[in-house]
C-alpha cells in the first residue's frame, strides 16, 4: 500500500544530497531556503506553545487544588505513561501511514481536549482526578505527534543541512518554553486557569491550519502488517552508538529534567512570587534553552561531538544542584538560564547525532523508541514528587541532579562508542 506524500508544484522538491552553499548554510539557512520545512517549523511552534500552556495550567491546578507537590508529580507522571507505551508502537505507525494525516488527527484531538478542559474548569466541575486523565490523553497525542514531526525533518532538508534544521527545530520548541508559560502565567494571574486552556486550543488550531498547507515529498511504499513494531527498540539495543546516545539522554531525563515541573512549588513556597513568578521562571529557563539550541544549529560539523556531549551532560547536573539549594533569586535565575542552556544543547546535539545514524526506512521507529526518553521526564517526576513531600523539594531536586552527574560520568567512561563520535 503506497503512502501518499507527494510534493506540490509550487514547492520545489528538495535534493537530499544537495550540499549547502555558503548563503544557504548561514544560521537560519534551513528556514529561509526550504518552504515546506518552514511551514513545519511554524506549525511545531504553535502546537508546542499550546502544550506548554497546558502543562503550566495542569501543574498550577494540581498544586492549587491539593497543596501537595506529590500530586504535582502524579499528574506529570500520568503525562509520561504514553511515551512508554504509545511511542514505540506509534513509531511503526509513523513509518507506515501518511505522516501529514497523522499530525492533523493528533492536533484536531488536542484542540478538542483543550476545549473540554476549558469548559470543565470554567464551569467549576473540575475534580482532582480529572487532571491525570487529561495528562494521559494529552501525553498520548504528544507521543505520536512529536516523533512524527522529528522524523519529517530529514526528508525536507539535505543531509548537509540536517544539523542546522534539527537545531532550529529544537530552538523553536524551546522558544515556546518562553512564550507558552509566559502567556499561561499572565492568563492564570489575570483571568483564570480555565481561560488558559482556551488560548491553548487556539494555538493548536493555528498549527492545524499550517499543517493543512504542507504537502510532503514522495515517499517509498512500505509493506503493511504488524512486523517491525519494536524494530526501533531492537536497533537501539543492538548498536553501541545508538544505545549510548539513548542512555545519555535517558539518565538526565529521569533524574534531572523533572525539576522543571516543580517550578510552581519553587515559585509559591520557596520564593513566594506566585503564578506570575512561575511565568518568570519558565521564561528564563526557556531563554537558556533557546540559546543552547541555537548553539547546536550554528555548529557546522558533528565531528568530535561525543566527548563534548558527555561533559555538557555532567555539567548540567552540577548547575541544577546549585539551583535547587539557592534561596536567592539573583543566583537562581542565572543558574536556571545556564542549566537550561546546557540541557537544551546536549539534548539537541544528541538528537542530531541520532538522526545522522539512521536511515529514513527506520527513522519513525527509531524516533518512536527515542521518545521513551521523553517519557522518563514525567516518570521521574513521581519519585521526585514523593521525595519532595518527605524531604522537601530542594533536597529532592538536588539529589536527582547529583545522581545524574555520577551516572553520566560512569557512562562516559564505559562507552567508547559515544566518546569516539
Amino acid at each position: 500500500m503506497a503512502l501518499r506524500e507527494t510534493s506540490a508544484s509550487a514547492l520545489p522538491a528538495v535534493d537530499l544530497d544537495e550540499p549547502l552553499t555558503p548563503a544557504r548554510g548561514r544560521f537560519w539557512g534551513s528556514l529561509t531556503t526550504y518552504p515546506v520545512f518552514r511551514l513545519l517549523w511554524f506549525a511545531a511552534l504553535a502546537a508546542s506553545t499550546g502544550q506548554w500552556m497546558q502543562q503550566v495550567a495542569l501543574g498550577w491546578l494540581a498544586i492549587d487544588m491539593t497543596n501537595s507537590p506529590g500530586f504535582v508529580g502524579i499528574v506529570t507522571f500520568a503525562a509520561g505513561i504514553p511515551f512508554i507505551i504509545v511511542a514505540p508502537l506509534g513509531g511503526s505507525l509513523i513509518d507506515r501511514m501518511d505522516r501529514r494525516k497523522l499530525m492533523l488527527i493528533c492536533q484536531a484531538l488536542a484542540v478538542v481536549l483543550a476545549s473540554v478542559m476549558a469548559v470543565d474548569v470554567i464551569s467549576g466541575f473540575v475534580q482532582t482526578w480529572h487532571l491525570p486523565i487529561a495528562a494521559v490523553l494529552n501525553g498520548s497525542l504528544q507521543a505520536l505527534l512529536s516523533p512524527t514531526q522529528q522524523s519529517l525533518v530529514p526528508t525536507l532538508v539535505p543531509r548537509s543541512g540536517l544539523t542546522n534544521a534539527i537545531g532550529l527545530m529544537s530552538a523553536g520548541q524551546n522558544m515556546t518554553r518562553v512564550v507558552g508559560p509566559s502567556i499561561a502565567g499572565v492568563v492564570i494571574g489575570t483571568v483564570g486557569v480555565g481561560e488558559t486552556f482556551i488560548v491553548q486550543a487556539v494555538a493548536i488550531a493555528i498549527a492545524f491550519a499550517l499543517v493543512m498547507r504542507i504537502v510532503l515529498p514522495p515517499r517509498q511504499a512500505l509493506a503493511t502488517g504488524s512486523r517491525g513494531v519494536f524494530d526501533g527498540v531492537r536497533l537501539m539495543v543492538a548498536r553501541p552508538d545508538l544505545r549510548g546516545l539513548f542512555l545519555l539522554a535517558a539518565i538526565p531525563m529521569f533524574f534531572v529534567f523533572p525539576y522543571i515541573g516543580f517550578f510552581n512549588v519553587f515559585a509559591r513556597d520557596i520564593f513566594k512570587i506566585g503564578a506570575q513568578g512561575l511565568g518568570l521562571f519558565m521564561a528564563v529557563s526557556g531563554c537558556g534553552a533557546v540559546v543552547g539550541s541555537l548553539l547546536v544549529a550554528s555548529r557546522q560539523s558533528i565531528q568530535g561531538a561525543g566527548k563534548i556531549l558527555i561533559m555538557t551532560t555532567v555539567m548540567y547536573g552540577f548547575v541544577v544542584a546549585i539551583v535547587a539549594f539557592s534561596t536567592h533569586l539573583w543566583l537562581s535565575l542565572p543558574m536556571m538560564f545556564l542549566g537550561s542552556l546546557l540541557g537544551s544543547a546536549f539534548m539537541g546535539a544528541n538528537n542530531v547525532l541520532l538522526q545522522h545514524r539512521v536511515s529514513d526506512e527506520f527513522r519513525g521507529r527509531v524516533m518512536g523508541a527515542y521518545m521513551l526518553t521523553w517519557g522518563l521526564m514525567p516518570l521521574g517526576a513521581l519519585p521526585m514528587g514523593l521525595a519532595a513531600d518527605r524531604f522537601g523539594v530542594q533536597i529532592a531536586v538536588a539529589g536527582g541532579a547529583i545522581i545524574s552527574t555520577v551516572l553520566t560520568a560512569v557512562l562516559g567512561l564505559a562507552s567508547p562508542a559515544v566518546r569516539e563520535i
